[in-house]
C-alpha cells in the first residue's frame, strides 16, 4: 500500500544482513583519529556496529574494515567507506556500548 509521499518498504527492499563480527574503524568525516570497534552485521547498503559513544543521526562517517574472504575479500585489503548515521540504539544496560546503524554510500579498496 502506498500513500502519497510515503512508500512502505517491502521485505524485498531491505538488503540481506550478514552477521559478521569483525574489527571496524570509524570516524566522523573530517576527524583525524579513528575509533576501533566491532561490527554486528553488514549488508550491501549499510553496517551495524558498536560505538564508543552515541552518534547523532545524519552524522557523515568514514568507516574502514578488512572485507572477510567469505564476502569476496582477499584477506589483504581494506575497504574504506563513506556513509551516514541513520540510527543510534542505546543499550538497556549502562555498561554496554551504544549500537550505530550507518549507510554505505560509496567505498574504495586499498
Amino acid at each position: 500500500m502506498e500513500r502519497r509521499g510515503v512508500r512502505q518498504l517491502d521485505f524485498e527492499d531491505r538488503a540481506s544482513r550478514y552477521p559478521v563480527n569483525i574489527t571496524v574503524r570509524y570516524r566522523p568525516l573530517g576527524e583525524i583519529g579513528w575509533v576501533e570497534s566491532k561490527t554486528i552485521n553488514i549488508s550491501r547498503s549499510g553496517i551495524l556496529f558498536e560505538a564508543d559513544e552515541p552518534l547523532d543521526v545524519d552524522t557523515p562517517l568514514e568507516i574502514s574494515f578488512d572485507l572477510p574472504t567469505e564476502f569476496g575479500g582477499s584477506g589483504d585489503g581494506t575497504l574504506t567507506c563513506r556513509g551516514m548515521v541513520v540510527r543510534t540504539i542505546m543499550p538497556p544496560a549502562s555498561d554496554a556500548p551504544p549500537v550505530v546503524a550507518a549507510t554505505i554510500a560509496n567505498y574504495r579498496s586499498s
